[in-house]
């Protein structure tokens, strides 16, 4: 059963000390798990719109305008706009159950960020998702392994990362169930990573 609390980096100030350690931890966590990499290779080619939600510092986003020049790019995050983001980017600030979806589908992004909700809201967001073309999602994956490799990787991250690893790992998701909380109508593709996540790429029925 998934154990849903909420993390240490949800509490405090974008700018204080300590959470900005912890998401330079983040940033190397997500080298290792290779997530980002997986999500822009995963990418269709010919896509014109790409979304993502919870988009953080924006460095996926900003590594994406690179590759996919031609396509339209839009970011959800409560956080401010980051000041490197290039400025093709549309940033919207704000909570995201407050926004209307946007209306061009194309590619969505959730990269480490559907684990912080309940099962009814992420009924609400699988509506949200239901006008994109394609969806590319990575979780954690809540298994032995991950535990596993967050305490091997505890000595090496900040405080606050070793806690919110464990936490995010017991919020995560086993095989099926979030395809199933999202509800979703698309024709959905799940795997497990090496590293600890479960990613789940699926595209609208036509």
């Amino acid at each position: 059963m998934r154990k849903l609390t909420r993390e240490l980096l949800d509490h405090l100030p974008h700018d204080d000390p300590g959470a900005m350690r912890s998401r330079r931890d983040l940033r190397r966590i997500n080298f290792f798990m290779g997530n980002e990499r997986w999500i822009a290779s995963a990418i269709p080619a010919n896509t014109r719109h790409i979304t993502e939600y919870g988009a953080g510092e924006g460095h996926l986003l900003t590594r994406l305008a690179g590759k996919f020049p031609q396509a339209e790019i839009t970011a959800y995050d409560l956080a401010p706009r980051p000041a490197h983001l290039p400025p093709s980017v549309k940033w919207t600030q704000g909570d995201l159950f407050t926004q209307a979806p946007p209306a061009h589908g194309g590619t969505l992004i959730a990269n480490l960020f559907l684990h912080h909700f309940t099962d009814p809201q992420l009924a609400e967001l699988g509506a949200w998702m239901r006008g994109f073309d394609t969806l590319l999602i990575n979780e954690p994956h809540r298994a032995r392994l991950p535990v596993l490799l967050g305490k091997i990787a505890a000595p090496f991250v900040h405080p606050i990362t070793r806690h919110d690893m464990r936490v995010s790992i017991e919020a995560g998701f086993r095989r099926g169930e979030l395809a199933a909380a999202l509800g979703l109508d698309h024709l959905v593709q799940e795997s497990v990573s090496w590293g600890g996540s479960i990613r789940i790429f699926a595209q609208r029925s036509m």
